[in-house]
């Protein structure tokens, strides 16, 4: 499973970067974003699998992150190239931290469910 993540990741992420370098209406910055957002979902899957989590949690949590790193795929992907007033990059920066903030509060439950 480990290493069918990573091979999916990379396909997505050569995809995205061969798209930026030939299509001249891909703006360097939106590629350079999006190649960014493909990084962290898919480091944010490998460590789902390599983790101990039960497989019901791995499911509910791959599903979750592929909707939310599709929906911040298409920020970078649609955002405009000023790093001002650019709300497709709050809109990533938000999903991005709530992605991290729910796997830390699994952790935090689970680790006082275990009586650590």
């Amino acid at each position: 499973m480990k290493k069918i993540v990573l091979i999916i990741g990379s396909l997505f992420l050569v995809l995205n970067t061969l798209a930026g370098l030939v299509a001249s209406s891909y703006q360097p910055i939106n590629f350079l974003m999006a190649d960014l957002s493909i990084i962290l979902t898919f480091a944010i899957f490998y460590w789902i699998t390599v983790s101990g989590l039960s497989v019901a949690l791995k499911i509910g949590f791959v599903c979750l992150f592929i909707i939310t790193g599709i929906i911040r795929l298409v920020c970078m992907i649609v955002m405009p190239p000023e790093w001002e007033d650019n709300y497709f990059l709050i809109v990533f920066a938000a999903i991005f931290f709530l992605e991290l903030g729910s796997l830390a509060i699994y952790w935090h439950v689970n680790k006082k469910a275990r009586g650590a």
